[in-house]
């Protein structure tokens, strides 16, 4: 893809094991977090959590973990701040995630009396599949099969996030025309919004109006009053600004990780240097 939209943030399978379909009355029995860092380093959290209760048979039959295997790991609570630290910012990627993992995440953080992680944006891939009319099933094994991922042991928390992570990246690269957007608009767009961003409403015209500078990739925008940043975290966003509140922001911006061609760097430099 010319340009990725989740070039620059922390990105995260997101998946959860759990002892039923219930987020009121069943319990997580396993979480992963697998992906990349910001600065593009692996990153992977996946762990065994005691549910306080007995894991139904039938259950057992489909993720493979039985009372034996849980009894001796602790109990979530005890993994509530490195999740939380994990996911506030991020791109959260799950399958199904915010009818069944995201609600069953709620439960166990309002149980803990903790405040909920704020991701950057939370990224259903079954609500993406079928905005993109890819045909039915939509189940992550059947999708998995369409674009070619192998699926070694489905329903795990560990294989079925990685496997929703590259799930994730083979629409996008397949559907590119559909992903020319912000990674924070996405969500909208999946389920059927046609919200506009506030900030680019303050601007008048649309950002997507406005003319990106050469070798940016969107990333930035001329306006009459200089240059604004038109993807990411911070779109909307005059230079100025950002020099302000995110320094480091401008720092990978215009680093060699960053998105911007050489003839976009020079722009931007030109543009904090004024």
């Amino acid at each position: 893809m010319a340009a990725d939209p989740l070039v620059g943030y922390r990105v995260l399978g997101f998946d959860l094991e759990t002892t039923g379909i219930s987020n009121k009355k069943h319990r997580i029995v396993q979480y992963a977090l697998i992906g990349c860092d910001a600065d593009g380093s692996s990153m992977h959290l996946e762990e065994l959590v005691n549910p306080q209760m007995r894991i139904p048979m039938e259950t057992t039959r489909i993720h493979g973990i039985h009372d034996s295997d849980v009894k001796n790991s602790p109990q979530f609570s005890k993994y509530i701040a490195e999740i939380s630290a994990a996911m506030e910012g991020a791109v959260i990627v799950g399958h199904n995630v915010e009818r069944f993992d995201w609600p069953f995440l709620r439960s166990e953080f309002l149980r803990a009396g903790q405040p909920m992680p704020t991701p950057l944006a939370i990224l259903d891939t079954l609500k993406i599949a079928r905005k993109l009319k890819i045909p039915p099933k939509h189940n992550l094994a059947a999708l998995c099969e369409r674009f070619g991922i192998s699926l070694e042991r489905a329903h795990t928390a560990g294989a079925d996030a990685a496997a929703t992570l590259l799930l994730l990246h083979k629409m996008m690269a397949a559907n590119p025309q559909h992903f020319r957007r912000a990674v924070e608009d996405i969500p909208d767009w999946s389920s059927g919004s046609n919200r506009r961003d506030k900030t680019t409403e303050n601007l008048g015209p649309d950002l997507d109006d406005l003319e990106p500078v050469f070798g940016s990739h969107g990333w930035l925008k001329i306006t009459q009053t200089g240059m604004v940043i038109g993807r990411g975290r911070n779109r909307g966003r005059t230079i100025a600004e950002i020099e302000r509140i995110d320094a480091n922001y401008l720092n990978w911006l215009g680093s060699s990780a960053g998105p911007l061609e050489v003839e976009a760097v020079n722009a931007l430099h030109a543009e904090i240097n004024d």
